[in-house]
């Protein structure tokens, strides 16, 4: 009692010391909101500055590859020699080198959009745990305002007002289950499109990765082929013009080249795989050269494609798929070839097209209209050969026109982000592809 008087005592005759006290106190924890405040702020200044610098940096190399695009246009229309050969490949491979940059930072970006989206859902989890706590309370109270029944609440409340005060404040309880569960509700869906905008960022970084793959390996064929180009013709003008005339008169040598597509272990002539494009053509109107281009650009950068197991490599939402698509034709499952999984993403991709089960099973039924094979097997060279085209003549190829010839080996390969600058060294490879198979089937044509 005397340290209680003492205070009140001390503080009553000294105001203005109180005073002065109660205001730093107020001082301090505003100060401390404050400090909060702009600390908070000031994380999301950070985060916003890194992933401007990070879009800076990009936009940045993707101006000096466009000028490197432009280059490599230009010298294409450029006379056949052996300086502009040499150019064309330093360009190319100055591009390549840009472009893995640039890749890189795209994974990085979408790197730190997966990390916010996990932040973002785990809040959201957390959210919708505490409504479930608070939906058990008041699914708690109910029950207990049921068990006590109508006549003994009036029976336990001496006055009329507290019994009008049980029943409001039980009408409350209501109104907040409704919330609750309304809240509950929205949770779930938030939940449910944050997880799907995860699952498509996850898919993203999987297909950066294999571009970035992709990339690096043309770098490696390009230093070989500018390497292997000066050894033949020791930098003279003469050599090369000679190398020309001999590759355009090898028509036979042509012929007999293999066409190999490395994933699936598939090696064929040139001139038999000509045959099976040639019919893919007739079929739906693809160019046979770039039909040709694309699948051995989609199997030359898979490792060991068809080396996995559909129990270990495949994503769960294709197994089903995969299943039906082996008992519709014979196959036991265990023993059927499908790509193996990388270090990133999935596997599970099917024969000479590598169409995912779920994709294939899409495109099937057109495939067995045009070939006449029921079911259609995504393991048969020609079914392959029709369902890549159905697919690729889906997306405008059929118009035999550069432009939407490189934009469906775009949407081939990257789908709805087809037109993200990040991608475009895919199409520019195939498109190259296809022009030096071009140049080959015109040989063998004459």
């Amino acid at each position: 009692m005397g340290t209680f008087f003492n205070r009140y005592y001390f503080l009553k005759t000294t105001p203005r010391f109180a005073a002065g006290w109660f205001f730093v106190l107020v001082f301090f924890l505003s100060s401390l909101s404050v400090s909060l405040a702009f600390y908070n702020i000031s994380s999301a200044t950070t985060a916003d500055d890194q992933k401007n610098s990070l879009r800076q940096q990009m936009d940045d190399i993707q101006k000096q590859i466009d000028a490197y695009r432009a280059n490599i246009s230009d010298l294409q229309q450029q006379g056949n020699t052996l300086k502009r050969e040499i150019s064309l490949l330093d360009s190319k491979m100055k591009a390549a080198q840009l472009e893995i940059q640039r890749t890189t930072l795209s994974i990085k970006q979408t790197e730190t959009g997966i990390s916010d989206k996990n932040a973002a859902l785990s809040e959201g989890e957390q959210k919708m745990g505490r409504e479930r706590q608070m939906l058990a309370k008041y699914v708690q109270a109910v029950y207990e305002a049921d068990q006590q029944g109508t006549l003994e609440m009036i029976l336990s409340n001496a006055k009329l007002s507290d019994i009008f005060d049980s029943v409001s404040s039980l009408q409350n309880i209501q109104e907040g289950i409704q919330e609750s569960m309304a809240a509950i509700r929205q949770s779930k869906v938030s939940l449910e499109n944050d997880k799907q905008i995860l699952e498509d960022r996850r898919e993203e970084l999987n297909q950066l990765k294999v571009l970035q793959e992709i990339q690096r390996r043309a770098v490696v064929v390009q230093q070989s082929e500018r390497k292997d180009l000066l050894t033949q013709t020791k930098g003279q003008e003469s050599n090369y013009q000679d190398l020309l005339k001999r590759a355009k008169a090898g028509a036979e040598s042509i012929r007999k080249n293999l066409y190999l597509l490395e994933g699936v272990g598939l090696a064929m002539t040139l001139e038999k795989a000509y045959q099976y494009a040639k019919q893919a053509s007739n079929l739906t109107g693809i160019r046979p050269a770039f039909l040709l281009a694309v699948l051995k650009n989609e199997s030359s950068w898979g490792e060991k494609v068809g080396t996995g197991t559909w129990r270990r490599d495949m994503h769960k939402r294709d197994q089903a798929a995969f299943i039906q698509i082996c008992e519709s034709l014979n196959l036991d499952p265990d023993k059927t070839p499908v790509s193996r999984k990388p270090a990133y993403g999935w596997g599970g991709a099917m024969g000479p097209a590598q169409f995912l089960p779920s994709v294939w099973l899409a495109y099937a039924d057109q495939v067995s209209n045009l070939t006449g094979h029921r079911p259609a097997d995504p393991w048969d060279i020609e079914d392959a050969f029709v369902a890549a085209s159905l697919k690729l003549t889906q997306a405008g190829a059929g118009s035999q026109n550069r432009d939407a010839e490189w934009k469906s080996a775009q949407i081939y390969f990257a789908g709805k982000r087809w037109n993200n600058p990040t991608y475009y060294f895919y199409g520019d490879q195939v498109m190259e592809m296809a022009d030096v198979i071009q140049g080959q089937l015109d040989i063998i044509a004459k």
